[in-house]
């Protein structure tokens, strides 16, 4: 890696990171694929050239000083950033846009030497990045006119196959009075040619004073299960045998008024004993239980026990549990809108939910330029609902810092 900068000591031929007569780029601090968020160890070599042994020395002590002060408080108006000394490497185009904060830095001094043209201090410099090397400023996609669970797949606008993104959400939502738990899944899709797994499945059979709405949801026609008489009932489904891989059911039963206490649902299928869940008021969305594919088709049944009529059960979504980020926001009717953004870049909290309201998900995600997103936001009238949903991308440049 080309380190430029640490706090405000700009690397020039007089103070520089060191390396060998064969070697451009310092050691990297390592390409950690899986853990993108965390903190990470940071070391290098850094050389004091100056005309005494004094001014080498007071170098030292100068940089030292601001790797204490720079600790002190937050950093860049970043709420999240507790403190710590920018610093900066070489992007692919050389330039200074890949940057972190280092924190508890720790200064060793590894000797003094005479040179020919002065005196050379040599340091070593130890300490953690609060997050990896990324590129502060960011690009956007906007995802438009989503329908109510619309699954799509997007390319990320301003973005490279050759790099990896730190993204962060903001999705506002519309004509969807009564609204109070919403759910947006992101997956990352490895290639341009890479298909989602998310899976809506409609019922199959639903008991009597229970009929069926179906709705064009963009990719596919669903179907919703309306309790119009009923205030329990049974619903069935037929869980396909692909794509082939490990799920997380996910449930939405919507109430239109707050249920009795002892509204439940109960869900079971072959060689899955019955689980059972009191239905609140204040969420609409439940996942009970992982689910496998099998080779064979099976069905699975959901049992709804004292709910108000006008409940609303929507097609069971399945969300594989590798690469799909999860946003589950509940909120007090109408929800609107919300934001969860990455808190080493964000000049405010990452979370945010208009009205007032909580968001159960990540503070941001990392993925290639392809995505699929589905939108999990429903309510009782269809009519002109859709939701429009912002994905901002910061640039990650793994071989810059690797």
């Amino acid at each position: 890696m080309r380190i430029r900068q640490i706090g405000t000591l700009v690397f020039d031929a007089n103070t520089n990171i060191v390396v060998d007569e064969t070697n451009q780029d310092a050691p990297g601090i390592g390409f950690r694929a899986n853990s993108l968020f965390d903190p990470q160890p940071f070391a290098a070599e850094i050389a004091f050239r100056r005309a005494t042994r004094q001014q080498a020395l007071n170098a030292v002590n100068a940089f030292a000083r601001e790797l204490h002060s720079y600790a002190q408080r937050r950093r860049d108006n970043l709420p999240a950033v507790a403190g710590g000394a920018l610093v900066v490497v070489e992007d692919a185009n050389g330039g200074t846009s890949l940057r972190s904060y280092l924190r508890d830095g720790s200064v060793t001094l590894l000797g003094v030497e005479a040179i020919s043209t002065g005196v050379l201090a040599r340091v070593r410099v130890t300490g953690t990045l609060v997050n990896p090397f990324l590129d502060y400023t960011y690009t956007t996609t906007a995802v438009s006119s989503l329908k109510p669970y619309e699954r799509r797949e997007v390319t990320l606008t301003g973005t490279s196959d050759a790099y990896l993104n730190k993204n962060f959400v903001n999705q506002q939502i519309f004509n969807m009075p009564g609204l109070y738990n919403a759910l947006l899944a992101i997956e990352e899709l490895e290639s341009a040619t890479g298909t989602s797994r998310i899976q809506a499945i409609n019922p199959a059979s639903v008991s009597s004073g229970i009929t069926t709405q179906s709705w064009n949801a963009g990719w596919a026609t669903l179907t919703r299960a309306n309790f119009s008489s009923a205030t329990s009932g049974t619903i069935t489904y037929t869980i396909p045998t692909s794509p082939r891989d490990i799920y997380r059911l996910f449930i939405e039963i919507y109430c239109p008024t707050t249920p009795s206490s002892n509204a439940r649902y109960l869900v079971s299928w072959s060689g899955q004993p019955q689980i059972a869940e009191t239905i609140s008021g204040d969420r609409s969305w439940y996942t009970p239980a992982l689910i496998a594919l099998d080779s064979a088709s099976f069905p699975l049944t959901l049992e709804i026990q004292s709910v108000p009529t006008g409940t609303l059960v929507m097609p069971i979504v399945l969300l594989p549990i590798d690469g799909v980020y999860v946003f589950n926001v509940i909120s007090l009717p109408t929800l609107t809108a919300y934001r969860a953004v990455v808190p080493q870049t964000a000049g405010e909290p990452p979370f945010k939910v208009s009205p007032s309201g909580t968001v159960y998900g990540p503070p941001g995600f990392v993925s290639s330029r392809y995505v699929a997103v589905f939108n999990g936001a429903i309510s009782p009238s269809l009519s002109g609902a859709y939701a429009d949903v912002g994905i901002y991308s910061h640039r990650i440049e793994p071989a810059a810092f690797a």
